[in-house]
């Protein structure tokens, strides 16, 4: 048996989104658990998968690249799930996942707090951390995969807004979830540069969003932040920069390499290693774009600071789990 079985993708349009789809309609009955435990812990994070009910386990979902995020749209039947507290086996598990319900029950529960959803409302959580997810009945859900460094530069103390409900009745929630829920209801009709603009739009919302929950002391000073922010404006700026190393930012920032990896080491990476992520997520943006169609991969890669090709696809395969030349045909 085909571990991953998929549907047919549905006909779009050059150049429009292309969803990953899965389901189980074709797996047999007795498999469905260890079938869709292997699909979430490939595409999310390692879990432990029970059925709350007798009901036959089932679930759908289509994944769609979104710059370099990644908008899920899932219907199933009830589940329960439990991560255990491993390390994160994929570069795709590194990510915050922003949750909107659109139907059912969801109960979500991370570092002692617990969001109690009901339709319309949002929550975060850390993939990469131990988190129970309970939904007793049938439910749809969209998740929004954000990488974990991406949404920390964008909000200090993100990480005290875990599994915190966020209202999708009212204020920024009610912004944020509209803004997502129409994202998913039209994820197939967007082009690739389209869904690379509506990206940033959506981590700005989704971080608003979090910031009504985020408490009013939190461990990262406010001082530490926004040395932080400027840090990483300057690696947005120098990308291109080969030379760009802990050195030359140092040198630029006037701060020390020691208090640079102490800054980063926080945010549980190295500089250098949120560097390269950059220039990776820069890379995968241009390859998408269909204005930049006629542009060599490698002029692609020299142009983000990557000075050797064969290094540059190594890297890019290991962190999207495909080639450049794949990643840019959409196989």
């Amino acid at each position: 048996m085909d571990t991953f079985s998929s549907r047919p993708e549905s006909a779009t349009a050059k150049g429009k989104t292309r969803p990953l789809t899965l389901s189980t309609s074709e797996i047999p009955y007795a498999e469905r658990s260890e079938w869709l435990r292997e699909v979430i812990c490939r595409e999310y994070a390692n879990v432990d998968v029970t059925s709350p009910t007798r009901q036959v386990l089932s679930q759908d979902l289509a994944i769609y690249p979104f710059d370099n995020l990644r908008l899920s749209v899932i219907r199933s039947s009830g589940i329960s799930l439990r991560r255990q507290p491993f390390e994160p086996s994929l570069a795709s598990h590194d990510a915050y996942l922003a949750v909107v319900l659109l139907s059912g029950d969801y109960v979500l529960e991370q570092d002692g707090n617990e969001a109690v959803l009901q339709p319309g409302d949002m929550a975060i959580y850390d993939a990469t951390r131990p988190h129970r997810i309970h939904c007793p009945r049938d439910f749809s859900k969209l998740i929004l995969s954000i990488p974990r460094p991406l949404l920390r530069a964008r909000m200090a103390g993100i990480e005290r807004c875990a599994a915190l409900r966020i209202s999708g009745a009212e204020g920024v929630g009610a912004v944020a979830s509209n803004f997502v829920r129409s994202c998913g209801q039209n994820a197939d009709a967007f082009a690739s540069h389209e869904s690379s603009a509506l990206a940033d739009h959506a981590v700005d919302l989704v971080t608003l969003a979090a910031a009504t929950t985020r408490p009013a002391v939190f461990s990262l000073s406010d001082s530490r932040a926004a040395t932080l922010v400027r840090v990483k404006a300057l690696v947005e700026k120098c990308l291109s920069d080969p030379a760009l190393d802990p050195a030359a930012i140092a040198r630029r920032t006037g701060l020390s390499p020691r208090y640079l990896g102490a800054l980063f080491g926080a945010e549980g990476m190295s500089l250098m290693r949120y560097v390269w992520r950059r220039r990776l997520e820069r890379c995968a943006s241009d390859l998408a774009d269909p204005r930049r169609a006629g542009a060599r991969i490698a002029e692609i890669a020299f142009h983000w600071g990557f000075g050797d090709a064969s290094h540059f696809s190594r890297a890019f395969k290991q962190r999207y789990g495909r080639g450049p030349a794949a990643f840019r045909r959409g196989l």
